[in-house]
């Protein structure tokens, strides 16, 4: 798929998966996008937990409870090493941002739904037990979790504003 298309169909897939398999090489390869996105300071903090199959992904759907991720008959857990940064400077958040966003688009490419699922993890004891479910000590930190499949039936889309009202040239408009 063009690059371009997928970005025009990506979408959040907050709803049910089909059950069927996502063959481990369609995950190494939405991985593998996600691993050659930008690094600040080159310092690679972003570590993946590829989940493969309903058993995996359900640790992570009991915790939160979440369509997607009670249905999904894959993920993918991004975590950031909170010691990989090197002082002053520390760029989890771009480095998340930037691997997550292009596994969403590679999804996409290679014909699957997905959805950056973050906020369940933002309370301290669901993310002590992703942490726990996924084999990573307290010096990782659970960014985002992508589930990924096919879904089962349309999923609901939200409008976007237009591109005028959100770029301006030169100097910022209000």
């Amino acid at each position: 798929m063009n690059y371009f298309v997928a970005v025009i169909e990506r979408y959040s897939h907050k709803e049910r998966f089909l059950p069927n398999v996502v063959p481990q090489r369609i995950l190494d390869k939405i991985a593998d996008a996600g691993l050659r996105a930008p690094t600040g300071n080159n310092t690679q903090c972003v570590k993946l937990v590829i989940l493969r199959n309903r058993d995996e992904v359900q640790r992570l759907g009991d915790i939160v409870g979440t369509n997607a991720l009670l249905t999904a008959p894959a993920a993918i857990a991004v975590l950031t090493d909170s010691k990989g940064h090197r002082a002053p400077y520390n760029f989890e958040i771009e480095d998340y941002s930037a691997a997550a966003t292009q596994m969403l688009l590679a999804a996409v490419a290679m014909g699957y739904a997905s959805l950056w699922l973050d906020s369940p993890f933002f309370d301290e004891a669901k993310q002590a037990a992703a942490l726990e479910a996924l084999g990573a000590s307290n010096r990782y930190h659970l960014r985002v979790v992508l589930p990924i499949g096919l879904p089962d039936g349309e999923g609901s889309r939200r409008d976007k504003l237009s591109f005028g009202e959100r770029v301006s040239y030169g100097k910022l408009k209000d």
